[in-house]
């Protein structure tokens, strides 16, 4: 009993001690884990404020990049801008300056050619640009030209099979008849080209008028510079005649490139006979350049010169 007694006193006096342990234990555990925690979520915190000033770095260095960039685009724009101004501006000079010095050439080219021009030979027989009319004629009226040639070629058709002109207006009809061909094919057709005088006298013999036919040693015929194409007829019916009409404009806008001229437009108070389409002289192409550019007659230009 007395053993049993001590022994139940021991575990009174000794019991209470082992809960307190444990508590201790809990709290300093829990402690433990408290600055385990807020050391994690410190740790977290400071993760993500250093994150946060990673992103805001990265997004100023972003921007920095950006501006640079534009700064640089900006200043290769303006540079850029300002060559091609400084190019725009030389090139404008330099237009000027070959503008300047096309003027000056073309005044000096306008001025020899109108020298030229005046000063061409319109009284010698044997010039291109003989002048004859109802009151001037050959200084020989027997005059026969030289270098005369069948007037027919590939380009051209001659209605009669013996009509000869000068050699340099055959040429240049060539070349007028070619380019008519090229455009229309179709021939230029000549119905008269040299005439010598006694053939002139047979013509105004038979009753011709001289509004429309030129006294023997006045023809535009007899210089061998001179032809008559498709219909030697009336001026109405190249007016009413829609082929002729078109033949007309035809030649009207492209026969001076070749030195062609057509003499009798403006009537026998100035031309010295009625208009006669079908009529056309070469005149030496800067001559027939001239005389469509100023919209002259061959007896406008010959009578202002005189």
């Amino acid at each position: 009993m007395s053993q049993s007694k001590k022994h139940k006193d021991k575990k009174q006096v000794h019991a209470p001690v082992e809960p307190i342990i444990s508590v201790e234990k809990e709290k300093q555990g829990f402690s433990a884990s408290l600055k385990s925690l807020n050391n994690i979520l410190i740790a977290h915190k400071d993760a993500q404020e250093l994150r946060d000033y990673r992103r805001m770095f990265y997004s100023l260095f972003f921007m920095f990049c950006v501006l640079f960039l534009l700064w640089i685009f900006g200043l290769c724009y303006v540079q850029n801008s300002y060559y091609h101004k400084l190019d725009l501006a030389k090139q404008a000079h330099a237009d000027e300056i070959k503008n300047i010095e096309f003027v000056l050439e073309n005044k000096f080219q306008q001025k020899a050619f109108i020298e030229t021009i005046q000063n061409l030979d319109l009284e010698s027989d044997d010039s291109i640009v003989k002048y004859v009319d109802p009151k001037t004629s050959f200084n020989n009226k027997g005059y026969i030209p030289k270098n005369l040639v069948w007037v027919w070629s590939d380009f051209i058709k001659d209605s009669k099979w013996y009509i000869q002109v000068h050699q340099v207006a055959k040429d240049n009809l060539n070349k007028l008849a070619e380019q008519f061909y090229n455009e229309t094919q179709q021939e230029i057709i000549v119905v008269s080209g040299y005439r010598s005088y006694s053939y002139q006298k047979w013509i105004k013999d038979r009753g011709c008028p001289d509004t429309l036919c030129a006294k023997a040693g006045h023809s535009e015929h007899q210089s061998g510079y001179a032809i008559d194409l498709y219909s030697a007829s009336t001026q109405a019916e190249w007016l009413w005649n829609n082929t002729l009409r078109k033949h007309f404009a035809w030649l009207n806008a492209n026969a001076h490139v070749y030195g062609f001229h057509n003499p009798y437009q403006r009537w026998v108070e100035i031309d010295g006979y009625e208009p006669e389409p079908w009529h056309w002289r070469y005149v030496w192409e800067d001559l027939a350049r001239y005389l469509k550019q100023n919209d002259l007659t061959f007896a406008e230009f010959y009578y202002e010169k005189k």
